[in-house]
């Protein structure tokens, strides 16, 4: 094992001080690195008597390795690759098949004593980026999302819960929600202010005039307000048994809450916390529950929701990219090619083919109307492209013949 990172130092050190080096002959291809998922790479190993094929099989894993590491090194940078070395040893050595997709040999050269291959890799880059996350190793940095609270609230003594996204409910004040407010900006999220989106934005309230909205509607009403995410829920006040031997009296407060993703409807965690207050009057009673609760959720939710949208924005997403025009083929080829030197696409594959039609599923780290952009700002001397529908999952592209 010493050997094989003992070559792959030595290939990174000729790479970059030969002008003709294998693998980063100058700063703009190490740049690329994090951007492409192929590696040119050379393995070596010896010839152990007259077993040459079991020489190319070691030559042909040790030139697997060293794309491996590289992929690694350019994901931490190479101070942090040097310092979680001992952490990542099982990674390079022991699975390093599981983090390549595809290889072919271009050239290899046997010698008296040695066999030396040059192999072009197609390595995942996320599934690497997943397993240092994993590991705690490659910390994701990433814009917090911006939330939108619809709670929903029964104080004591009232019928029927309070909402402020009814079509009277402009001036609702939700305790359990203004607690977990206060949690989410502490924690750096902004957060939507329903006060000021009901005085400014035109929207149909009396659609949504009901304290239990479901996850689609609250969707629906988080991308008119904006919002990334949405938190939806319930709270509720109900006092219990008088403490013997005093006039204290005790209050229960309970919420329930869940976020989900204002794009897709899709719920992205879910949680239920209780809380107990003591006093002698049911006004400061009930409302030190709603808070006491407001403020057990706000805490939950801002460390699960934190983790939950760090470690997704870690990992890519599927895009569906419909193509027109690949009847061209030669046209549709070099499109496949730029679509591959794109920052943040981590893989592509085919879902299917129409006459002058291909769908693809593109493993793309960012938010489509990034790659969308990115497209654009791409060259072709034979064709043009016209993209003509972006959504949060799906992008339309059209290949024009110039």
């Amino acid at each position: 094992m010493r050997k094989i990172f003992a070559i792959f130092s030595v290939l990174i050190l000729s790479a970059a001080v030969t002008a003709g080096g294998l693998l980063i002959p100058d700063a703009a291809t190490a740049q690329q690195l994090d951007e492409s998922n192929t590696l040119v790479v050379v393995g070596t190993a010896s010839v152990k008597g007259d077993n040459v094929s079991g020489a190319r099989e070691e030559a042909i894993a040790d030139g697997l390795v060293t794309a491996v590491a590289l992929k690694t090194e350019a994901l931490l940078g190479l101070e942090s690759f040097v310092e979680h070395f001992s952490k990542l040893d099982q990674l390079l050595f022991d699975q390093t098949k599981s983090y390549v997709s595809g290889y072919k040999v271009l050239t290899e050269a046997a010698r008296e004593k040695s066999y030396h291959v040059i192999v072009q890799a197609t390595v995942s880059g996320s599934k690497i980026s997943k397993y240092l996350t994993e590991a705690g190793i490659l910390r994701v940095e990433t814009a917090l999302p911006s939330v939108l609270f619809l709670i929903a609230e029964q104080k004591l003594a009232e019928p029927y819960p309070g909402f402020w996204w009814g079509a009277e409910g402009a001036y609702v004040e939700s305790l359990s929600e203004a607690m977990m407010v206060e949690r989410f900006k502490e924690a750096g999220f902004i957060v939507i202010d329903h006060k000021q989106a009901r005085s400014g934005q035109q929207i149909n309230w009396g659609a949504f005039d009901k304290p239990d909205l479901s996850d689609q509607e609250a969707a629906e009403l988080g991308s008119l307000l904006k919002a990334d995410v949405v938190v939806i829920g319930q709270s509720i006040v109900a006092q219990s048994a008088n403490i013997m031997g005093s006039a204290m009296r005790s209050f229960n407060g309970t919420a329930a809450a869940r976020v989900i993703r204002t794009t897709s409807a899709e719920p992205m965690l879910e949680l239920a916390r209780i809380a107990v207050a003591v006093s002698e009057d049911d006004p400061s009673g009930s409302r030190a529950a709603l808070e006491d609760v407001g403020n057990l959720v706000g805490q939950a939710l801002v460390k699960e929701l934190t983790a939950a949208w760090q470690k997704q924005a870690g990992e890519p997403s599927e895009v569906l990219m419909v193509i027109r025009g690949t009847g061209h083929l030669a046209s549709y080829v070099k499109f496949r090619k730029a679509m591959n030197t794109i920052s943040g696409v981590e893989g592509i594959r085919v879902q299917g083919i129409k006459p002058n039609e291909a769908t693809l599923l593109v493993e793309y780290k960012g938010k489509t109307k990034d790659l969308a952009a990115d497209l654009m700002q791409q060259h072709f001397d034979s064709f043009g492209i016209n993209i003509f529908e972006v959504t949060a999952d799906m992008v339309r592209v059209e290949l024009i013949p110039q």
